[in-house]
């Protein structure tokens, strides 16, 4: 992640006016029924699975009557229309397996793809362009006729998780609310240096401080008050990374960033809890 220039994270950045949050983030505390609640309302869409439908009428069409006859469709997640310009490869799962793998590509003309398998399991990657690349497990059965169909999401719902297709990164019930992880600390330390030179203060019209003075925040209170206004004290707990840089803190969320058009929020707030910037890089 490069570090941003003062024009850039200039260009970028969202002041909030100095406006004070801190009555409204006031309660630290956050209730088991809040950590355990808030995964039913992120359910994945269907379409996160596999749908495998058996052929009405079994039809015989591979050299033994172990094979399966598989028919494998990639469609749009929200369209269900038939993609073209995919590839699909199926790997075997099993290790004692001897099946290679099979690997086929399709043109500009959508179209499903079709394979005779011995039975056992195998891995489906199906890849297009624009899309997320995905990778499911499937049964093949001795002697069926099966229709697979795979839902590709488009890359910026992929990542977004639009869908709820990947578990959701909020807290859960025995998680703290501070990050601490060395790869997601070293990311926002890199970021918080930044925040708090000189220049950068100047350039927002942050208070002056000390750039060198940046340390890792593991008090619980702090991050859970933290975590309450970085989510517009709104929404599922949060678990964030805090740094401390002098008279400010840097916040992030790495694992469900708050989203500014299509970058990352990133806030900053002083000793007094006061939002003085949410940044979008």
């Amino acid at each position: 992640m490069t570090r941003p220039t003062l024009l850039t994270a200039a260009a970028l950045s969202l002041v909030a006016g100095l406006a004070a949050c801190a009555h409204s983030a006031a309660r630290t505390t956050v209730s088991r029924d809040e950590l355990s609640a808030w995964e039913t309302r992120f359910a994945a869409a269907p379409e996160c699975r596999v749908r495998v439908a058996p052929a009405a009428v079994q039809t015989r069409r591979g050299p033994s009557a172990d094979d399966t006859n598989l028919v494998v469709r990639l469609v749009a997640f929200d369209t269900h229309e038939l993609l073209d310009f995919t590839h699909l490869r199926v790997e075997p799962v099993d290790a004692a397996s001897r099946t290679a793998v099979r690997s086929d590509s399709a043109g500009a003309l959508p179209e499903a793809f079709s394979f005779a398998l011995p039975s056992g399991r195998y891995a489906l990657v199906a890849q297009s362009f624009g899309y997320h690349t995905r990778t499911d497990t499937i049964t093949a059965r001795a002697g069926n006729t099966d229709t697979v169909t795979v839902a590709l999401e488009q890359y910026e719902d992929a990542l977004r998780n639009a869908h709820n297709c990947r578990p959701r990164g909020f807290r859960r019930p025995g998680e703290r609310a501070c990050v601490t992880d060395q790869i997601s600390v070293v990311v926002v330390l890199d970021r918080a240096r930044d925040f708090s030179s000189h220049r950068f203060r100047f350039g927002l019209g942050l208070p002056a401080g000390d750039s060198v003075d940046v340390n890792l925040v593991d008090d619980e209170r702090l991050c859970e008050r933290a975590a309450r206004i970085y989510g517009l004290n709104t929404g599922p707990p949060r678990r964030v990374v805090v740094i401390e840089a002098g008279n400010i803190y840097v916040v992030y969320d790495p694992a469900e960033p708050l989203v500014l058009g299509d970058l990352n929020q990133w806030l900053i707030v002083d000793k007094k809890w006061k939002v003085l910037a949410r940044m979008a890089l």
